[in-house]
Formats: C-alpha cells, structure tokens, sequence
C-alpha cells in the first residue's frame, strides 16, 4: 500500500452547532506554512466502487479561505498541577512530603510522584520512580542530591514519606507496604520484602525554581514551566507536604493513615469532592486551609479505589474515604488544547446535515474536519429526526484495539485491514488520544473519551478494519439515502438528546437511529421510553445499539465516561470497585444487566456478531399479515431481503439483534423476517453464554441472526427495527432500487405522516 503522510489535523470545539452559534476549528500543521479552507457537506464516504462512491459537495460560506497553520504542541498524560507562586511548598526551611502509590510500570524510567521541580534548571525538590524504586531528590540547579529506597511491585500499594532537615543535612526516605486482602495485586500471604529507610548527607537546599508543584509528572520547567514530562503510570492517594522534616513517631503514624497533630502546608483529599451524583470539577481539594487546590489535567481515572479500600463496598459515594485515589496515564488525553485557527458563525436557514471544514494543505494533503448542522434551537424543520451517535463515535474514537489486539483477526475472522489513518494512529499513538476499546500504556482500560482532539475513524473515506466501514462513515449510506429519495430531515446528536431529552424526540413524527447507536444514558433511554409511550414513532436502522451504559462529563460535554462491566462484548474490564462512572455516580455495564434490556423499547436487542459475512433475511409468516402491509408493499413472497450491500455482501452482518421475550420484547410484535446463514465465525455474545459449549456460532444456532420486526406503541406510536449493523449498507444497491430501500421507504413515508398508526394487537 502506497501512503502518504497526512501533515494536518483538525478538530472542533463541539460535536453539533445551531444556526447563530459559532464553532471554532483548531488545527495543527506538520510546518509552518497556509492551507485552504472550505465548508463541505458530507453525503456518502464509502470508497467502495460498488457504491455510490464519494460525495461531498462544497457549500459556499464565510469559513472559506486561507488560514495560517503551524505545529501545535498537544500535552500528553494525566496529572494535577498547584500554583505555589506563594513559595509555600518550596521547602528550603525544611520539608516532609508523604503519599500512598500504587505504581503500575514501576520499570518505566523517571516517573514523577509528587514535587515542585524544575527538569530544565534540575532544581527544587521531587518523589519519583527511579529504576523501579521511589527516590527523593533535591536540587540547588548546580547539585543534586538523592536517596533511594527499594524496587517496588506493580499494583500494590505503599506507603512513602521522604524528608529534608536543614538542621542535620539530611534528606530520608521511608517506604511501607500497606497490603491488605483486596487492595493490591498480590495478597498478605506474600513475603514483600520491600520495606525500606535510607538516608543521605545533603549539602544543598531545594532551590525554588518559578514552577508549578505537579503530582504524577515533573514541570518541564524554563521556558515552558507549564508543560509536564516524567509521566507516571499508577495510583496516587493522600498526598501531603509540610513545612519542616517530621520526627520518626509522625513519620510511622503517616504509613498507618493517622492524622497528624501537625498542620500541613498542603493536604489533597481527591475524594473530597464526591457527591451522590458522582464528581463535577477537575479540582484537588486542598484540606489543610492553606489554600492550594490543585486542577486535574487531562482526566485522570477518578473515584479509584485507594490504599485503604476493604472490598466491603463498591459504591465509591457510599464510602468516599475508600476512594481517595487518582489514577494516573502517561497517554492519557482529554483535550488537545490547540489555539483556534477560524471559526465559523452557522446563518440563519442554514441546512440541517453532516458537514466537515476540508482543509488542504500546499502539498495537496488533507482532512476533514467534521460536525453536525443541527435546527434552530428548540424548532423542527422537518418531520423526520436523524438522530446521529456521537456518544458511539466518541466511544470508538481513534480506536485502535483490532490492529493492536492478538486475537483481533480471529474476532473478525478476516486478515486485518489497515487504512492510511490506522497506520497514523499507531505512528503517533498518543497523539490523538484513544478509544474506550484501547487500554493505557500501564494496561488499564481507556474510560474517557473527549471530543475536542482529531478524531481520524469519523472521516468521511475511512475503511475499518475488517476492510468495511463503522459507525460515522457508516452513517453516510443512510444519509445518502435520505438525500437520493429526496426525504426532508433534520439531523441532532447524541449531546443534544443528553441536553434536551423527550423535547428533543417529541418535536418529531419519526426518529430513525444511525447504524450503530451502542452507548447511551439513562436520560437518553428515558426519552425514548417516553417518546414511544405518548405516540412517537422510532425506526432503529442498526444492530447492537443502547447496550452499554454512557455518561456525560457535567462541566465538560464534550467528555463521555464508559465502564466496562462483567459481562458484555469488551474489550476490557474494569477493576473490582471501580464499576461506577465518576462523572455521575451511575452503574456502568450493559443497560440489560440493570433492567433495561434494549428489547423493551425497540423489540430486539445484541445477540451475535459476524464481522466477517453478511447475509439477507427469510421472510416468515408475519410478513403476510395484513397489518404488515405496509411495511412489505412491492416485495414479493418469496423474495430475500438484502441479500446485497456493501457492507460484507449483505443486510444482516457485523453485529445483530433478534427478539427475546425473556427480556421484554412486547407481545405484539411481528416478526417480520430473520436472517439465516453466517458463518461459523458469527458468534454469540458473552452475555448469552450461560455455559460455553459446541455449536453456538452462525452455522448451528438458530439465535445468531439479525430479526426485522414491527409493532405498535400507546397512543399511535410504533418502532420498525432491523436489528443489523449492515442493513443501510444495502439501501443504495441497484441505484437505491431493491427491497430493503424499498421496505426502509414504506415505513419512513407511514411513520412520517400525521396521526395514529393502526394498532398491532
């Protein structure tokens, strides 16, 4: 494959923007130099010569021009910061820093703990990891002096105090394990052997450099104090730091968690800020009255179970003093933080639709920076609502878990696929950020995932890879399907129905999901439950949507959390006592593991994935039924519906729904049609699976298959579910003329008209 390098990137401040409201487009060039920018609507993004191929068209607006672009600097890792511009903690008088770790890569080299020092001028004072073992260091910016104690275990707590004396000369280090039955990797039976005091002659006094005291990194220091580099992978809980070297009685006392009689200079409680509804702010709350709160970057994993956990409770805001822990990631990244390059003010009448800024560089190298048009605040301008996943998009951000996993290609039971952006991805692997199927350098599981930093898989063009497109470019054959049959729509994101919940949904005759809406909250649930309910009509175009469990940061919105559960098609999962999402103090997990099993609202719900064949569907006697007509007018009896596409030859492929009545499937739907032969790569879900045994793939169990039903709601309402991730990849075959366009149409024209549908009993 012949690849040339992509020098621009870009991102946008917003998922979705109104008319009268401006977006903010933030780029980074490779060199310095100029790029073209240009306004494009997006309709198809699919490569594929089967298809329509690509279609974007350019939309004349004030964005379009030439904009200065330049390398932007992207800070990469997760840590807190306080200004001490007061000198308090520079500790020239003396010093006693302490904290609990639980360090993750201890091999990995120069890690910052916790210290107000400069790396560029070697001065101030530090805790790190040095050769796997906690050192203090203090430095004068001509001579440095350290002490070190013994080589750590990974995921096992200690306890650390390091001190300075300017009395004696003397800088100390005390380390303790504080192991108990669940806190750590390995248990008390285990003879540790890594408790350890060390002592060195110090002949210099921590100068005080103009920087920053950090925690989980070091300030890069002059010119640019501000910047963080020593990353450290791991746990950090109840870090504290004193004016003056403690005595040996409150040193013991810091391993066992006594409160000391002594004030601190500073004392970070990372659980203080905990309420019933989860963690609102990026604030380290200092406790000591002095003052110096910190401010959390780039999203550490917070409500972590801390050195003191017991396993007696799971529930981080049922015991916040268990959950005193941040969890720190050299990769971690929440927001880019580039300066705006242009923005663009959305006129008044401006279409509903899927847009992207398409900037071209001199060189001829591109991107496309996408968003969503969406009406006028408050107002529909059509009766059809395009709902758009962008908590899914979010989720599968940047993801690079098939070309990074060992057993990737025999989950898609296809040679992997790499795209140019694949190859980016992997060339800069923290550049971008990662998706909620990644796992940080230190192994554990990606839970957030930001917005604001270039998303390189929702590009229109992008293959995935298994050699077909997901979710964002997916989306585009359903778009461009609305646009060939000339159906008026709107278009809203998931952050609106966040925002807006059934106000959003009710403005509307119909709402047709995107190919892949897998992650929701439970407001977003709650407003189609209610739309449904109160006469609202759903067309669910997809397969395995409102399976896991999302939530929005609540002073960040462009921020989403996952928590991956005990059971569910994951890519990892979360730790025990670390199931419930900080932002919002919910559950993480699959919504069917709390009650609300998708089959309830939409009649299907995830059963099998086939990622390597897709397949059409075998009509069934319901098909027949008079008040299906409607749904299969102009397609014969015996024909198969969507044995075609462009997603893996098929209607019904990647991943599929059926009805279970065991999990809520209303009694009066009719099972209009089930699809039949995948391949014997097509397996169940781990959820299904009571007891693994022979036979549970495509080609011997009846349940792996996609189920196309429809049913009526209280109050005139219905839902149409196709239950197939692949099934709008079919909807352009034959120029738009075959039978899952034509079965797509008769539901969307009924669905769309006023008053009641005719009641399925």
């Amino acid at each position: 494959m012949t690849r040339s390098r992509i020098g621009i990137r870009g991102y946008t401040d917003t998922p979705s923007v109104a008319p009268g409201e401006t977006v903010s487009f933030h780029l980074s060039a490779d060199r310095a130099g100029q790029a073209d920018v240009r306004l494009v609507r997006l309709q198809h993004g699919d490569p594929d010569p089967s298809g329509p191929g690509i279609r974007i068209t350019p939309v004349p607006a004030e964005v379009d021009g030439v904009v200065d672009v330049a390398p932007r600097f992207t800070q990469h890792g997760s840590f807190v910061t306080v200004d001490d511009s007061r000198g308090a903690l520079a500790g020239a008088q003396g010093l006693t820093v302490h904290c609990f770790l639980w360090p993750t890569t201890p091999a990995k080299e120069h890690q910052g703990i916790i210290g107000r020092w400069s790396e560029a001028e070697r001065s101030g004072w530090a805790l790190t990891i040095e050769d796997g073992r906690p050192t203090f260091t203090v430095g004068d910016g001509e001579t440095t002096v350290s002490v070190t104690g013994a080589p750590v275990f990974p995921e096992v707590w200690y306890s650390v105090t390091a001190r300075f004396d300017p009395a004696t000369r003397q800088v100390t280090l005390h380390q303790r394990s504080v192991v108990n039955s669940v806190n750590s990797r390995l248990s008390t039976i285990v003879d540790l052997d890594t408790d350890a005091d060390a002592a060195a002659t110090c002949t210099v006094s921590p100068a005080a450099p103009a920087v920053p005291l950090v925690m989980a990194g070091l300030s890069a220091g002059a010119p640019t104090p501000e910047r963080v580099v020593g990353a450290y992978n791991g746990k950090i809980d109840s870090p504290a730091v004193w004016d003056r070297p403690l005595d040996d009685a409150d040193v013991a006392r810091l391993a066992t968690g006594e409160d000391m009689s002594v004030p601190a200079s500073a004392r970070w409680d990372f659980a203080a800020g905990i309420t019933k509804a989860g963690i609102a702010d990026d604030v380290a709350r200092d406790i000591s009255g002095n003052g110096l709160d910190g401010r959390l970057v780039n999203q550490p994993d917070q409500a972590m179970t801390g050195w003191n956990w017991t396993g007696e409770e799971e529930h981080f805001v049922h015991a916040p003093e268990q959950y005193g822990a941040l969890w720190f990631h050299e990769d971690s990244l929440a927001d880019c933080a580039w300066p705006v390059t242009t923005t663009w003010t959305v006129p008044e009448g401006m279409r509903s639709g899927a847009y992207a800024l398409e900037v071209t560089t001199e060189d001829g190298n591109e991107d496309h920076v996408t968003f969503f048009v969406i009406p006028p605040r408050g107002t529909a301008e059509n009766k059809i609502l395009l709902l758009v996943p962008t908590f899914s998009y979010l989720a599968y951000a940047n993801s690079q878990v098939m070309q990074n996993a060992v057993i990737g290609q025999s989950v898609m039971g296809v040679l992997t696929t790499l795209d140019d952006l694949d190859l980016e991805l992997h060339e800069s692997r923290y550049g971008y950020g990662l998706s909620t199927y990644d796992y940080h350098a230190d192994g554990r599981g990606v839970q957030y995932s930001s917005w604001r930093r270039p998303i390189l898989n929702m590009r229109p063009k992008y293959r995935h890879e298994f050699g077909s497109v997901w979710q964002f470019p997916a989306d585009l054959h359903l778009i461009d399907w609305l646009e060939s049959n000339d159906f008026g729509y709107d278009i809203a994101t998931d952050h609106e129905l966040a925002a807006e919940g059934h106000a959003l949904l009710a403005r509307y005759n119909v709402v047709i999901t995107g190919t892949h809406p897998e992650y929701y909250s439970g407001r977003m649930l709650d407003a189609w439950e209610a739309y449904l309910a109160g006469g609202g009509r759903g067309m669910y175009l997809a397969g395995n949507g409102f399976y896991w469990t999302a939530t929005q940061h609540p002073a960040k919105p462009w921020l989403i959390e996952v928590r991956k559960g005990e059971t569910g098609d994951q890519a990892w999962r979360g730790r025990p006592g670390e199931l419930f999402h900080s932002t919002t103090g919910v559950r993480g997990g699959l919504w069917r593991m709390k009650g609300r099993a998708p089959q309830k609202l939409f009649g299907t719900g995830y059963g099998a994935h086939g990622l390597d064949r897709s397949t059409g569907y075998l009509q069934l006697p319901d098909a027949r039924d008079k008040r299906a007509s409607f749904v299969m007018e102009g397609i014969d009896p015996d024909e198969i519906i969507g044995h075609f596409g462009l997603v893996n030859n098929g209607a019904s492929g990647l991943e599929m729904d059926r009805i279970d009545y065991a999990l809520g499937t209303p009694p009066n739907v009719l099972l209009l049609a089930s699809s039949r032969g995948h391949s014997a790569n097509a397996m169940m879900v781990p959820e299904e699976q009571y007891f693994s045994h022979a036979g549970m793939n495509g080609r011997e169990d009846p349940l792996v298959r996609a189920d196309i039903v429809v049913f009526t709601t209280k109050n005139g309402g219905a839902q149409f579910s196709t239950s197939s991730m692949a099934w709008c990849g079919s909807l352009s075959h034959n120029g738009y003329d075959n039978n899952v366009s034509r079965m797509t149409a008769n539901v969307l024209r009924r669905f769309a008209q006023d008053g009641p549908i005719e009641p399925i009993d």
